[in-house]
């Protein structure tokens, strides 16, 4: 099921966006980890998964770090959500997952979802140098 549906990642789920970042195979293949761990935690029936979580975050972070706007990453996750992603599952389901993953990937890629990286950013004194050490 999963591999079949994750094929139709080759190809851009919106012209308008598919470009730099987004049309990359980096992000085809962070994507593909998305629709993965969907396809897990259907299976197990709990989609407040770490797998999912983190599958949507690292597609963030990746796509902060090459520059995408993130406007132009939310409606690539929500074309995501919407062709590939689940595609059996009701629209209203659908529809409420969809908007998780779009906080998660909000947090992800502002720094606010609780990882090392966002406690580095948020002055906690973790890697910022002032006890000498850069880590």
């Amino acid at each position: 099921m999963y591999l079949a549906r994750a094929r139709g990642l080759g190809q851009p789920p919106l012209s308008l966006i598919a470009e730099g970042h987004l049309a990359s195979a980096a992000f085809r293949a962070d994507c593909a980890e998305i629709v993965r761990a969907f396809d897990a935690a259907q299976a197990l029936r709990t989609f407040d998964s770490a797998e999912a979580r983190g599958a949507v975050a690292r597609c963030a972070r990746g796509a902060r770090a090459a520059g995408v706007l993130p406007e132009k990453l939310i409606i690539a996750l929500k074309a995501l959500m919407r062709d590939v992603a689940l595609p059996e599952m009701r629209a209203w389901y659908r529809g409420v997952l969809t908007d998780r993953v779009i906080v998660w990937a909000i947090e992800a890629y502002y720094g606010i979802d609780g990882t090392d990286d966002a406690k580095q950013r948020s002055g906690d004194g973790a890697g910022d140098g002032a006890d000498g050490d850069p880590r």
